[in-house]
């Protein structure tokens, strides 16, 4: 996910039967509890992420805004009902109808009408808690282990600040397994659909909590990315984590996964790289001007594109140097979403834009924007 969705903000043991005593935070946070308003042409405002719900478009962003469209990015309209009017940041469907979405205030929402309503199934209050309930545990099982003690008064912290982080991304692997990542290093993993949440933070070495900003997951394989070069990587489904040595040390925003063990992950000033073998090894992609990359996604092909903050589409295919896609004018773009084989539709600071792309790395010529010429449907 990107830096974008983190600025627009100020960002870890089961909450279904907490060890931890219930230390609630004094620190309101109003939007957490307010949901968001019906807005006139939603799709004209800030989106920061976006997925396919089978053939429905889905789109979140600011003040809890989820727009839904039904025949490809040409109309469309606000969700009915979403309980919270905190930013959302990331949004993914495992089908026509199941999907979550997560943002500021440590918010995970589940949907299970293809976005049409949602219910709130955690915040970053009931976060907080869980990371004290699985530090807390950590420390009575290592009495004398510095690092357990360490994670328990980091988890305090958490709680007594309040549900001020957000989180960045989202995957899960199906209806009952996955996970959410934010800012200040905060991941946590639900088995049983989101009702319960329980903390990964200590499985991760990330000193200093580096933000986490995008996951990649194939198999039992997870790649997670972040903060200052941070890369990490599960080969057993996320019960253990290694860091990996990142040929860069600036900041990655965003992942891809290619066939196989393929992988590019980009960020900061233009850096990309990609890794034939799950980021085991790595080498860098040229051709991308010195701006950062906040979005990317893997088209049919197998190609990936991916965007930057100056309004430009990169192809590449397996690590080949990037080739500029011609697009209209793109404003700080946060996401991508393929909306068939022949065309994206493009999320950003104004709203959606769908852009036809060649599926052979060549430019295309001509586009149409939606977030111009597009009436919501009431």
């Amino acid at each position: 996910m990107t830096f974008l969705r983190l600025l627009a903000a100020v960002a870890a043991g089961s909450i279904a039967a907490l060890a931890a005593p219930q230390v609630w935070a004094a620190v309101p946070f109003p939007a957490l509890d307010r949901p968001a308003v019906q807005q006139r042409t939603p799709q004209r405002n800030v989106l920061l992420a976006a997925a396919a719900a089978g053939p429905r478009l889905v789109a979140v962003g600011e003040r809890g805004l989820v727009v839904l469209s039904d025949d490809g990015g040409a109309s469309w309209r606000q969700a009915q009902t979403v309980p919270v009017s905190v930013t959302l940041t990331a949004v993914q469907f495992i089908d026509e109808r199941l999907g979550w979405a997560v943002g500021h205030g440590g918010v995970v929402l589940r949907s299970e009408d293809a976005g049409q309503t949602w219910r709130r199934m955690v915040d970053g209050r009931q976060l907080a808690q869980a990371a004290l309930a699985d530090a807390l545990a950590r420390a009575r099982s290592a009495p004398a282990d510095a690092g357990a003690k360490a994670a328990v008064t980091a988890a305090e912290t958490l709680v007594a600040d309040g549900p001020d982080k957000p989180l960045l991304d989202v995957h899960f692997l199906d209806a009952r397994h996955g996970w959410v990542i934010g800012a200040y290093g905060l991941i946590f993993e639900t088995t049983d659909g989101g009702v319960s949440w329980r903390s990964a933070i200590t499985r991760l070495d990330n000193p200093g909590a580096k933000h986490l900003y995008a996951m990649a997951v194939r198999g039992r394989t997870m790649l997670i990315a972040g903060e200052q070069g941070a890369l990490f990587r599960s080969r057993d489904a996320g019960a253990s984590f290694e860091p990996l040595v990142s040929p860069y040390k600036g900041t990655w925003f965003t992942l891809v996964r290619l066939p196989g063990q393929g992988l590019i992950v980009a960020g900061l000033r233009g850096n990309a790289l990609y890794s034939p073998d799950d980021g085991s090894s790595w080498t860098r992609i040229e051709g991308a001007p010195p701006v950062n990359i906040v979005g990317g996604i893997r088209l049919a092909d197998d190609s990936a594109v991916l965007c930057n903050q100056a309004g430009q589409l990169l192809g590449s295919r397996e690590g080949s140097p990037f080739v500029p896609l011609a697009s209209p004018v793109l404003t700080l773009p946060t996401g991508l979403v393929a909306v068939s084989p022949q065309s994206l539709l493009v999320v950003g600071m104004t709203g959606a834009t769908r852009v036809p792309v060649s599926l052979t790395g060549k430019p295309t010529a001509g586009a149409a924007s939606l977030s111009d010429n597009s009436r919501a449907a009431r």
